[in-house]
């Protein structure tokens, strides 16, 4: 397990299966969770997300996949989720892999909007 994230590539994968997913490619996951070390948990989550959403590392489940350990960091954090933060989380997994964004401080930025705990 990685300390710096309280899960790792494996436990992601592990979320995925749950949803009926199998693991393609786990480059993304490790380019995301190497670029992610000694940042904010939000800018963490971010760089899994795009490589969850826009690299799509899954045959099935990425948006659940990336929603579920989201959720786990945060609260793995000490962050208590209410129903409205986890509904605009779920906007945002849609908005991002929708649009397909790629840009680290925009999906950072909805992912705050979405909890609003600094």
């Amino acid at each position: 397990m990685n300390p710096e994230y309280m899960l790792s590539k494996d436990d992601i994968k592990q979320i995925n299966e749950k949803y009926g997913g199998t693991l393609r490619s786990d480059a993304e996951i490790e380019t995301a969770l190497f670029m992610g070390k000694g940042r904010s948990l939000y800018r963490k989550i971010a760089y899994l997300w795009r490589a969850v959403l826009v690299g799509r590392p899954f045959t099935d489940g990425n948006k659940r996949t990336a929603l579920a350990f989201a959720e786990v960091l945060f609260e793995s954090s000490g962050f208590k989720l209410n129903p409205d933060e986890e509904k605009r989380l779920i906007e945002a997994v849609i908005k991002i892999s929708k649009d397909n964004l790629r840009e680290i401080n925009r999906i950072e930025g909805l992912i705050r909007h979405a909890v609003k705990k600094d």
